[in-house]
């Protein structure tokens, strides 16, 4: 099946190079932006559903968050004790590409 499927494939940029007078850069291009589709429509298509238990968000860690948060930080609010104790690493590199990107925009702008 695939090597009629590739025999397809040559067939087509054979065409559209001699007869429809089309760059092989461009048929190259379209065949890898068909490749890219595929692989993420396939993707999602084995995605399991929203709000399936078997999904891969559904672990033990914001259960742990959320039962043991308190004793563990100290903090009365869940949300600061993830942001500050448990994903500080994590919200320092946030905050770092943040200010950068700010950092950026204000210097394009200034130079022009």
């Amino acid at each position: 099946m695939i090597y009629i499927f590739l025999l397809f494939l040559v067939i087509l940029t054979l065409f559209l190079r001699f007869f429809k007078g089309v760059e092989v850069k461009t048929i190259l291009t379209l065949y890898l932006l068909g490749l890219i589709i595929f692989l993420f429509s396939f993707t999602v298509a084995e995605m399991p559903p929203f709000g399936s238990p078997d999904n891969p968000a559904f672990n033990e860690v914001p259960q742990r968050y959320l039962e043991a948060g308190v004793a563990e930080t100290g903090a009365v609010n869940i949300v600061s004790s993830v942001i500050i104790d448990y994903r500080a690493f994590d919200t320092l590199g946030e905050a770092t590409v943040l200010f950068v990107a700010i950092a950026a925009v204000i210097a394009t702008l200034k130079s022009h």
